[in-house]
């Protein structure tokens, strides 16, 4: 029971779980991926999945913070019942989610109404939001500034919300108490970055950045091509894994079947910011030449 005590904490969602995980047409004839009860903290290494799924299903895990994702055009549907959510990344999800429709959060640890903003930020296109279960639901005007906030919003902690609700919705956003209560999510909000900010954290070269972000601006273009045929030919997830942990730190695996410790140069020389700057100024093509990895092997930029 220790051993598996342990082994449960130091879990990891790694490229070879997604591939050997359940994948199934689920009743509302979806295409998903069950990645549910393997006590997890975090989102990751999703880019495996080759943006192949309508819903993936994380449910029964212990995310801390809705985030981290790839590129996923396809995706729709998310199920992260039962996790210890409490933080929206409201930039990740509305660049690499841009077509989430349905959310289902039940029996998370969301507390603060600028969470709710977050999502409104977050999923222009959001349809269906399930939040029972989380402290939110207990502050005084939860349901109309949800309404107000998310406009897309079609059915909300499955009850489906009617135009009433959306008049009573704006006549909140037009009175005093509307206006006080906008001036206290924000002062919310800044209290919790302010908070997150004190957080004692080890700095990772790259950190905060998506491989894509760091693919884009920290490689030449003869790198990007080495990058393109390294991620082509790998020939195991962990490989894969190991090439886009590099891409995100800006360091180029020049020999990525070597020990991953060894033999990787840095790459942003004078010459090569340089590069990447004129670059980018002279064509948008390249951009989207780029994505040409995202529809490779491991998706490692997207």
């Amino acid at each position: 029971n220790a051993i598996a005590s342990t082994y449960l904490k130091t879990m990891r969602l790694s490229a070879t779980i997604i591939e050997e995980s359940e994948q199934r047409q689920n009743p509302l004839e979806e295409r998903e991926i069950i990645l549910r009860g393997l006590a997890i903290p975090m989102i990751e290494h999703l880019a495996v999945t080759r943006d192949a799924f309508d819903a993936i299903d994380l449910s029964d895990n212990r995310i801390t913070t809705l985030g981290n994702f790839p590129r996923l055009n396809r995706l729709s549907n998310l199920y992260l019942t039962n996790n210890t959510i409490n933080h929206i990344d409201k930039i990740n999800i509305r660049r690499n989610l841009p077509n989430l429709k349905s959310l289902v959060l039940t029996n998370n640890k969301l507390t603060g109404l600028h969470e709710i903003s977050a999502l409104g930020d977050a999923c222009p296109k959001l349809e269906f939001l399930a939040l029972t279960g989380n402290p939110v639901i207990q502050r005084q005007h939860y349901r109309l500034f949800t309404i107000l906030k998310i406009p897309s919003l079609k059915v909300l902690d499955f009850a489906k919300i009617k135009k009433g609700e959306r008049d009573t919705a704006q006549r909140l956003a037009m009175s005093a108490a509307g206006a006080a209560l906008e001036g206290d999510v924000k002062i919310e909000a800044k209290a919790a970055f302010t908070a997150n900010g004190l957080e004692t954290k080890t700095f990772e070269p790259g950190e905060g950045r998506s491989a894509e972000e760091a693919f884009s601006t920290s490689f030449t273009p003869s790198q990007k091509s080495a990058i393109r045929d390294m991620v082509a030919n790998a020939k195991s997830p962990e490989e894969i894994e190991r090439i886009e942990a590099l891409v995100r730190r800006g360091i180029f695996p020049e020999n990525p079947t070597s020990d991953c410790t060894s033999s990787f140069l840095p790459v942003l020389s004078q010459s090569d910011q340089h590069s990447i700057s004129e670059k980018r100024k002279k064509t948008e093509v390249e951009g989207q030449n780029e994505n040409v990895l995202g529809n490779k092997k491991a998706r490692v930029t997207v």
